[in-house]
């Protein structure tokens, strides 16, 4: 990872994809599928217990210097096993081949990410719902195309937030049960060596490492692939939040804050002022990258007949990109939904501001009781133009021009009615999400 790239990084993902810890889940491979192929009788008890005195850190330190890498670090396990004995040498790596170890290595380094992934959107969800159940009375604007629309709630909002990332954490979590599964095909998915006993050792291998049994996938690569969807998407989900935080919390809008300031966080390299929204920016970075490496993903998909040129070894590079950036979206997530600011003073200073317009639909719908909907929205949108050019409240304008409308259509403009009509869609909103 480059220096910048640090800055946003999560450190448990970053450990958890490292060099070292690849290469451990390699040698626990090769100590797991000795072991998985002695108890089958398919290798001799002893040189299944020389091959796991052999997968030591001291030969962890070997391999990383030589690329950590299948074919040398099979070569450096058979030369530390001849060592010792000559005859468990010729059983290292038996029956497998490189793809099993690079892709069983991945999903164990993955594994523990992916936990934790599962136990951070958990908090976040039941933060983010915490708030919306707090601020469900607080009404907003809401904007469409970047421009002033009907009102909503600050809690509809949030809700949305929250009921979105619960759907990521659901669908991540069942993407991974298919996943996280071993590979062990040998050099055309066959396991032609180990003949009849294949599923004994692929079961055996499948406990050591605790992962799911699978049959060979290292030409199919559809389940890792949709593991992968599901992470960006869930990245993308904590970019969309972060986006529209990032936009209320502009001065001039002022509606909402990542969290409360505090001195030397977010501050400017040249303007004392500024409070930037730094886990906002951490989660767009984050979000920005992922179509990309998705992109990367997918091309390499499309392989060639048992075993991929080029493709399939642009994933090992791309997929802890890929983690990296879902890491630093969570990381971003984590502090946002423990801090989240709503000023609800400025929604309704905002909201006042605009002299009754966001109403306009529903004084529209009033009308059209009398009359058609296409007059009844003519008709309001003239009133609308009048208010704007003498700068004045659209009820009032109304009302002038319609006196019996006078006490019929407070509710029209009512914060309360807003509310009161918004708690079906926000309980909706929240339905099956779990709150703090």
């Amino acid at each position: 990872m480059n220096i910048v790239g640090r800055g946003f990084a999560r450190d448990s993902f970053t450990q958890a994809l490292s060099a070292e810890a690849f290469v451990r889940a390699m040698l626990d491979f090769e100590r797991a599928l000795a072991g998985a192929e002695a108890d089958a009788g398919v290798i001799p008890q002893d040189a299944a217990r020389v091959i796991a005195k052999g997968c030591t850190d001291t030969l962890a330190g070997e391999s990383k210097r030589s690329g950590s890498l299948a074919v040398p670090l099979v070569k450096a396990l058979t030369e530390h096993v001849a060592r010792v004995d000559a005859r468990a040498a010729a059983f290292v790596h038996y029956g497998s081949t490189s793809q099993d170890v690079l892709d069983s290595a991945l999903v164990l380094c993955l594994k523990p990410c992916l936990a934790e992934a599962d136990r951070v959107l958990a908090t976040a969800v039941s933060r983010l719902a915490a708030h919306a159940r707090r601020h469900a009375g607080v009404v907003m604007l809401g904007r469409t195309l970047m421009q002033p629309a009907t009102p909503i709630t600050a809690g509809l909002k949030i809700a949305r937030w929250a009921a979105s990332l619960h759907r990521c954490r659901l669908r991540l979590a069942e993407a991974r049960e298919r996943a996280l599964c071993i590979q062990l095909g040998g050099a055309v998915g066959t396991l032609d060596a180990i003949g009849a006993k294949r599923v004994m050792v692929r079961n055996g291998l499948a406990m050591r490492l605790q992962l799911h049994e699978a049959r060979a996938w290292h030409d199919q690569r559809d389940e890792l692939l949709r593991l992968m969807t599901e992470l960006a998407l869930a990245t993308t989900s904590v970019g969309k939040l972060a986006r529209d935080v990032s936009l209320l919390s502009q001065v001039e809008i002022g509606e909402m804050l990542e969290s409360a300031p505090v001195k030397g966080v977010g501050g400017s390299s040249a303007m004392p002022h500024k409070r930037n929204p730094v886990a906002c920016l951490q989660a767009l970075t984050a979000a920005a990258r992922v179509p990309g490496l998705m992109a990367t993903l997918l091309s390499g998909s499309v392989g060639e007949h048992e075993r991929a040129l080029g493709g399939w070894q642009a994933e090992l590079v791309t997929i802890p990109a890929l983690l990296d950036a879902a890491g630093g979206a969570l990381d971003a997530l984590e502090r946002i939904a423990a801090g989240l600011v709503v000023n609800a003073e400025r929604m309704k200073a905002n909201l006042e501001a605009l002299q009754g317009l966001v109403f306009s639909e529903r004084l529209a719908r009033v009308i059209a009781r009398d009359a058609d909907r296409a007059s009844a929205q003519a008709l309001v949108d003239d009133w609308s133009t009048e208010a704007i050019k003498e700068r004045r409240h659209l009820k009032d304008v109304a009302v002038a021009a319609r006196p019996a409308l006078a006490g019929q259509i407070d509710d029209v403009f009512s914060f309360d009615a807003i509310v009161a009509e918004l708690a079906p869609v926000f309980e909706e909103a929240l339905a099956g999400v779990p709150t703090e």
